[in-house]
């Protein structure tokens, strides 16, 4: 089973594939109780819940996917993080594996939420950082991770439940001089409400103080990443051609490509949120030659986009 199942995912693209047997993660559980996002999180931590199946009966395998960092975007187009140019190709993959494994006549779980990281941590596939991201000595945090809870007892190779460790990196302490918001913190980590990521999942909660750190940011936010040491050693990939042209300003603040965007990205994807963070980017550039299409936007029925587009207009006026 092992070298059929990890062959598939490196068929795949994935950089490695791993097994780890189906006992809780307690650990884990215990640590997210503990932070602020905790109450909102909606993670199973015992897979035996998730499937039904009994925990000796259960083997999670867990894989990483490269999520390369990129090169610079242009003044003129608005950025989004590493990760989110690559979603749709990961759940993509992500099928393909499950066919694969299922073709080999092994029952798989319909998707489940157990916390991914925690079982990456479980298979030695990394730590965890204070940014709240796997951190890989080879591949840094720019990775992916797919897990697939397969209905089969776990190989004797299997990193069970003693592997569990809450430890964070060396903490150098450069994400928390470099985060915009100072979400992140040496003694509790990621505080995820604070973090601009959430800001744009949930503009409505965006405080005004948060407009102007936005910068041109559409989807995620890389800023922790490029400091972190771990990815010091990675290379830049260019930014993908059709994407660089849905990136104009211009073009989602008039006829976002919301189709096009995502072929790369369909992870929450609205008409009204690329806006949103258009009309921000556009005012953090001091585009004012964008004026007359955030001034329309001022009368919106989304109320977080007339918000953000009525302060916008005033700082650029």
């Amino acid at each position: 089973m092992q070298d059929r199942i990890r062959e598939s995912a490196l068929s795949l693209g994935y950089l490695e594939a791993r097994p780890v047997t189906g006992q809780p993660f307690e650990a884990w559980r215990e640590r997210l109780n503990s932070l602020p996002l905790g109450q909102y999180m909606k993670f199973e931590h015992d897979p035996a819940k998730v499937t039904g199946w009994s925990r000796d009966e259960i083997t999670i395998w867990v894989a990483l996917a490269p999520t390369p960092p990129r090169e610079e975007w242009p003044p003129d187009r608005g950025e989004m993080a590493a990760h989110y140019l690559t979603v749709t190709a990961d759940a993509k993959r992500r099928e393909a594996w499950k066919q694969a494994v299922t073709a080999m006549g092994y029952e798989v779980a319909k998707d489940s939420p157990l916390p991914e990281r925690a079982a990456a941590v479980r298979a030695g596939l990394g730590v965890g950082g204070l940014n709240g991201l796997l951190l890989n000595p080879v591949y840094g945090s720019f990775t992916s991770i797919s897990v697939i809870v397969i209905h089969a007892p776990p190989p004797a190779n299997a990193r069970g439940q003693e592997q569990d460790t809450v430890t964070l990196c060396e903490q150098c302490g450069k994400c928390i001089a470099v985060c915009p918001t100072q979400a992140i913190s040496a003694d509790n980590g990621i505080d995820a409400l604070r973090c601009l990521c959430n800001s744009i999942y949930r503009p409505e909660y965006m405080p005004e103080a948060d407009y102007a750190l936005m910068g041109k940011r559409i989807q995620g936010c890389d800023t922790c990443q490029k400091i972190c040491p771990y990815n010091s050693h990675l290379e830049q990939q260019p930014l993908p051609l059709d994407i660089l042209q849905s990136m104009t300003l211009a073009a989602l603040l008039s006829e976002p490509d919301l189709e096009g965007i995502r072929q790369h990205n369909n992870h929450h994807l609205s008409l009204n949120r690329l806006k949103t963070q258009a009309v921000l980017a556009a005012a953090n550039t001091n585009r004012k030659d964008l004026l007359p299409l955030i001034a329309p936007l001022k009368e919106s029925d989304d109320q977080s986009l007339a918000t953000i587009a009525t302060w916008a207009a005033k700082r650029l006026a």
